[in-house]
């Protein structure tokens, strides 16, 4: 019985090491380029419509502090609207990434991210961006005519400090 009983352990233990799926450097790489590069250049350069193309029409997002969830082109609209409104007021942002952790689908088409997000600004009286605070993401990332869109994402503030941030092992910056 005892016998029966490891070897049935053992055989659902190494199927769910064999259904784990191992992201490639090709595919991080992927996601960095079609994602956080633009996702970031489009706060510094406060362009709404490069912000919109990195996400699916369908977009969930989650804002857990404070218990809101939004969807779809009437989210695109006012996220986009947020990037106008820093710019008809001279103001400025900026946003930096830290990854945790990705997952991938076994096709390839679908990825889990998590990670933290450092989000600057200034207004029309700064010179310079000023670090505003940081905070935790997830997201959901589906590979859509050959590039990398966000289609869920969920974030909360979080007390970490630029070096708990800084230390993580991928950071994306311009």
């Amino acid at each position: 019985m005892k016998k029966e009983l490891f070897f049935t352990f053992f055989l659902v233990f190494q199927g769910f090491l064999f259904s784990q799926q191992v992201i490639s450097e090709a595919q991080l790489k992927a996601i960095e380029k079609d994602v956080w590069i633009p996702f970031m250049e489009a706060y510094a350069t406060l362009n709404p419509d490069k912000l919109i193309q990195i996400h699916t029409k369908d977009i969930v997002r989650i804002t857990v502090d404070s218990n809101t969830v939004e969807s779809g082109e009437s989210y695109l609209e006012n996220f986009g609207g947020f990037l106008e409104q820093t710019a008809q007021q001279g103001g400025g942002l900026g946003i930096a990434f830290a990854l945790l952790s990705t997952a991938i689908n076994a096709e390839g088409t679908i990825a889990y991210q998590t990670g933290y997000y450092e989000f600057s600004s200034k207004s029309s009286q700064e010179a310079a961006l000023k670090v505003r605070g940081y905070g935790q993401f997830s997201v959901g990332l589906r590979l859509q005519d050959g590039q990398w869109r966000i289609f869920l994402d969920a974030d909360k503030r979080v007390p970490i400090t630029f070096e708990e941030f800084e230390s993580q092992a991928k950071v994306y910056r311009l």
